[in-house]
């Protein structure tokens, strides 16, 4: 099957991502790919690299995944044929027979370059066939001589003044001589039969054209006298009445076509797309490109079946630390190791929720059950993720299998986990020309937990009086954060992974939640804790054990 043809499913880690989210999303979307062939799974990020996950990925040559910013359905999602389009020049009838012909009630129009001119549907070319009714003068509309011929099947016979359209009034030769020579002008067009006689004064009279019905054989006097007086000559195939009905048939679609439609992009939000169609006089919005050609046509009939885009989360399962628009897309499967979060689904999925120290631990031990053959570049990115999660192994989330499972991908990688962790946290921890809006961002997530709202953030530094000559403005900054997102309390855990066996924390907020958890006292927003925290095992299982006793507070 034709990879282009394969629907996407994004693996996609959580918003602010740090290395173990960024690497399980590459790890599982490669796994994936091996192994189910329904989908084309492509691994995603909810936001900017930090700079440890951008060493990752150029130390072993993988590309940075594209950043989704949301999951809400657009246009791309939609199964788009081929559009059906009309051109500007062609003629009414054409139009018509194309209509008949692919069973559709409205069309978009195009011009030279496949751009989109207008639209036109059903009720045009019955407003324009009701306006024909008194079709008797072509000079504000003139007739392009290649579309009448082609629409009456029609041949010229004559045009020595190479004229390329049909002007003036129409007359039928259904009167007398006198009678219709006395209403003809020069530049007017009759309609006629075989009737020689009149024929040769219609043109000495200054007759434009003359078409000849029923295919009657024209006489060559009357081919050289219009030779002569430079006249049109065309033989139509068909009777007077057919003929007539065919010329108001011949008028060129741009002629009829409404200039104004919605227009959409590729993405364009479905729920935008919706509105649209429903305003349109057509029900319908043409999808255009940035050069405005025409690459689609949807109609109401498009919109009937639900459009979702399909999505793995790894790392998380909590709507608050999720790309945007979550709820609108298809979760097909959760891989993790953290708590259960929030999020549900309308159908059963996979879930793979393990309590290891790094979700790349978890995707490594599906590959090495599946026996997958892992890359040594995806075996790289798993490793890092694990190292990244886990300090180097030294967490206290940190399991036998985390280490079974960095050992074995540090063999396929070609590294030593010595030393390889040695250059990681030297590329983790920088914290010299960033402001504190930077080192905070680098790895914040939210939690929401008994009842309140929290902002937590983590990083790692080498030498702590960097972060003594920081403390005011960082502080400031989590004081702004907890403002600008109602959060009850923002918090700040800073570690040195090498010589520290404690964790300094900096907080604001409702401190009260800190100093019951962990029987500490808060003074000018900081305090020592007397372990290194994991945010997921230590810090806030703790917060929520103490407000779960603290439900008066």
């Amino acid at each position: 099957m034709n990879s282009d043809n394969l629907k996407i499913v994004y693996v996609i880690g959580h918003k602010n991502p740090d290395t173990d989210s960024i690497c399980s999303a590459i790890g599982y979307a490669h796994f994936k790919n091996v192994t189910d062939k329904r989908f084309l799974f492509t691994p995603a990020r909810a936001g900017a690299l930090n700079e440890e996950t951008g060493f990752v990925l150029k130390r072993f040559g993988v590309a940075v995944p594209n950043e989704v910013e949301s999951l809400a359905a657009t246009v791309s999602d939609l199964e788009m044929r081929r559009p059906v389009s009309a051109h500007i020049r062609d003629s009414v009838q054409a139009l018509m027979l194309l209509m008949r012909e692919k069973n559709v009630r409205s069309l978009p129009v195009v011009d030279d370059n496949g751009r989109l001119a207008g639209m036109v549907g059903l009720k045009d070319v019955a407003m324009h066939y009701m306006d024909s009714v008194g079709f008797t003068d072509l000079s504000k509309a003139p007739i392009d001589l290649n579309i009448l011929v082609r629409t009456l099947e029609g041949r010229v016979v004559c045009n020595t003044k190479r004229q390329e359209h049909l002007t003036g009034k129409i007359h039928i030769a259904s009167m007398q001589k006198g009678t219709l020579l006395n209403r003809i002008s020069a530049g007017d067009v009759v309609i006629i039969g075989d009737q020689q006689d009149i024929q040769m004064e219609l043109i000495r009279g200054g007759c434009s054209a003359l078409i000849v019905v029923n295919n009657m054989p024209v006489s060559n006097d009357v081919i050289a006298e219009a030779e002569k007086q430079g006249t049109l000559l065309i033989l139509s195939p068909h009777h007077t009445f057919s003929t007539v009905q065919l010329m108001t048939l011949s008028v060129p679609v741009e002629a009829i076509m409404q200039k104004k439609n919605p227009t959409v992009g590729l993405y364009t939000p479905i729920s935008d797309l919706r509105k649209k169609v429903v305003e349109s006089e057509y029900r319908s919005a043409v999808v255009i490109d940035n050069d405005e050609r025409l690459i689609g046509f949807i109609t109401r009939t498009d919109l009937l079946k639900p459009v979702r885009k399909r999505a793995i989360l790894v790392d998380h399962n909590e709507v608050s630390q999720a790309v945007d628009n979550i709820e609108d897309a298809e979760i097909i499967e959760i891989i993790d190791h953290h708590r259960v979060g929030d999020i549900s689904t309308v159908a059963p999925i996979f879930v793979y929720n393990d309590p290891v120290g790094s979700t790349c631990t978890v995707v490594a031990s599906v590959m090495l059950l599946y026996q997958v053959n892992i890359p040594a570049e995806i075996a790289g990115l798993l490793l890092s993720g694990i190292l990244s999660d886990t300090l180097i192994l030294t967490l206290s989330t940190t399991t036998d299998r985390d280490r079974e499972a960095a050992q074995r991908l540090a063999d396929i990688a070609g590294v030593s986990i010595k030393d390889y962790g040695r250059e990681l946290l030297q590329a983790s921890i920088n914290v010299q020309g960033k402001t504190a809006t930077e080192l905070i961002a680098a790895d914040f997530k939210e939690f929401l937990i008994g009842g309140k709202k929290l902002g937590v953030s983590q990083m790692m530094v080498l030498d702590c009086k960097d972060i003594d000559l920081r403390e005011g403005d960082l502080l400031e900054e989590l004081e702004r954060l907890r403002q600008a997102n109602g959060y009850d309390l923002t918090v700040l855990l800073v570690t040195n992974p090498i010589s520290s066996s404690h964790e300094r924390v900096l907080v604001k907020g409702e401190v009260w939640m800190v100093e019951k958890a962990f029987s500490v006292k808060v003074e000018d927003g900081t305090c020592i804790l007397p372990r290194v925290m994991s945010r997921k095992k230590d810090f806030i299982p703790s917060i929520g054990q103490a407000l779960s006793m603290s439900r008066g507070h």
